[in-house]
């Protein structure tokens, strides 16, 4: 039985709500079936474009997480959302941070208080309720940026997620129109990346603390899980800094070499 959807993502209710002066910056398509909303914008045109490109659709058929792993994507449920532009920097340190930080200020305005656990899950009550993963690509003056974010909205139950889990709809009690809430996300990530693009981490730093899950947390590492550490915050490119509780050592860990899991 085919399931109806009472939500449908809707194209011209987002771009009207963006502002004038955001609408004509973005281009925006929405797909009803995608293999992955990332792998869509990454294989899209290489000459620089001054739009911010946006994809979204209501089923990935092959959505992708970090380090490879697959991300469920259930049809009409959720946000499966990618956005795409050039920045005039090599240096993407920090960038998921930034990116949760302004997941986190979306999730805020509709009531739900989420942590970042680092680089770029954020979770509620320790269930994850989004992740984002950011490929880039060289392209001569400048760095071709694909920003992909999972968020779960309406999703109320999955056999397939090996991990705890939340949803907006679980937290609120109540559905959410995904298209408020992609327009709250386009705002928010516009004005990040112009930051970002502009100013040094540090002006990210400051809010990440108060929202760090790891911070004084036991964790370990998927590629050494015999080793705990304590989570010591982050330094000023975003690499997260932690103590090695066997010999007190102090060690840094970007975000593309480790999986972390906290201890109970």
């Amino acid at each position: 039985m085919d399931v109806v959807n009472k939500n449908p993502l809707d194209e011209e209710k987002i771009l009207s709500k963006l502002s004038n002066h955001l609408s004509r910056k973005v281009s925006l398509e929405i797909f009803d079936t995608i293999s992955s909303t990332n792998d869509y914008l990454l294989k899209g045109e290489t000459k620089k474009d001054k739009k911010i490109k946006i994809c979204i659709a209501e089923e990935q058929t092959k959505g992708r997480g970090r380090r490879g792993k697959s991300w469920i994507s259930p049809k009409f449920k959720n946000i499966y959302f990618s956005l795409s532009l050039f920045l005039k920097k090599e240096d993407l340190s920090g960038l998921s941070i930034a990116t949760a930080l302004s997941v986190s200020e979306v999730l805020t305005e509709f009531n739900v208080e989420a942590l970042i656990k680092w680089p770029n899950d954020l979770l509620v009550r320790n269930k994850k309720i989004c992740g984002i993963l950011i490929e880039s690509a060289k392209e001569a003056e400048s760095t071709k940026v694909v920003i992909g974010i999972g968020l779960n909205v309406n999703m109320e139950y999955s056999e397939l997620i090996d991990q705890k889990w939340t949803s907006i709809k679980l937290e609120r009690k109540q559905s959410i129109d995904r298209n408020l809430i992609i327009v709250e996300m386009i705002n928010k990530l516009s004005s990040t990346l112009i930051k970002f693009e502009r100013e040094e981490f540090g002006y990210f730093h400051e809010k990440f603390t108060s929202l760090d899950l790891l911070k004084n947390k036991k964790f370990t590492l998927k590629e050494s899980p015999n080793v705990t550490y304590t989570g010591k915050g982050i330094d000023s490119k975003g690499l997260l800094i932690a103590q090695n509780l066997k010999d007190q050592n102090i060690v840094k860990f970007s975000s593309g070499e480790v999986s972390l899991k906290l201890k109970k």
